[in-house]
């Protein structure tokens, strides 16, 4: 964690050696959950977590800026298998198996990098208002898992190494003191590739039951999705 600390500061204050770009750092709470499209399992609630991060503004042209950032995020949720799930979780040579009506719940913590372009508006007062949208590739720093029945938080090398998201978000800045402003924003994070491996031999993964038998089984799909309310600085 102090090393992801240091190398935020290090971004923004990088990012402030550029003419006419505005850098800062944000932090807030999120929730997340998994995007599940299957009748054989479905995402069991939410998951409260966090965020932070440098981030910067380069102007392109009036009102129109690219933008991008550095964040640490904690992410996660829980997945309920309607016939059960055979899982690796832990080691290819044992096989956690799920039953009917149990869940997995994940604890995913991410290195995010995300891009894209934000739309601003002239200052009305001391406000300005502004949409943004765009891309977070994505790289799993940390992933833990809980199955239902053991109660047992352990760490799980099932989850994918690198993902994306897409992200559309609204916010404000509040004008402080000369360039420094507040900002306040509302992201949404939308899940673009499935957050655990597939089925190969070589990998750990999650593969779903179709019957009650448990003889007909289906990789797994699910996809991280996320609301984050950030509160900032810029200067």
């Amino acid at each position: 964690m102090k090393k992801i600390i240091i190398a935020l500061l290090f971004t923004i204050f990088s990012f402030s050696g550029f003419a006419q770009v505005s850098g800062g750092l944000f932090a807030g709470p999120n929730l997340s959950w998994f995007g599940v499209d299957s009748k054989f399992h479905s995402n069991d609630g939410v998951r409260l977590g966090y965020t932070f991060g440098a981030m910067a503004d380069f102007p392109v042209f009036d009102n129109f800026l690219f933008t991008a950032a550095v964040k640490y995020n904690d992410l996660g949720g829980s997945i309920k298998y309607e016939y059960g799930a055979a899982a690796n979780l832990y080691d290819l040579d044992s096989i956690a198996l799920i039953g009917a009506g149990e869940k997995i719940s994940y604890n995913l913590n991410y290195l995010e990098i995300p891009i894209g372009f934000k739309g601003k508006t002239n200052e009305i007062g001391f406000m300005s208002y502004y949409m943004k949208a765009g891309i977070t590739p994505m790289i799993r720093l940390k992933s833990i898992a809980d199955i239902t029945a053991n109660s047992q938080d352990l760490f799980t090398d099932n989850i994918s190494l690198f993902n994306f998201n897409w992200f559309m978000g609204a916010g404000f800045e509040w004008a402080l003191s000369g360039n420094t402003r507040f900002i306040t924003e509302l992201v949404y994070n939308g899940g673009i590739l499935d957050f655990v491996k597939k089925s190969d031999e070589d990998d750990l993964t999650v593969q779903v039951y179709e019957t009650t038998n448990g003889n007909v089984k289906r990789d797994h799909r699910g996809k991280v999705n996320a609301v984050a309310l950030k509160f900032g600085i810029l200067f």
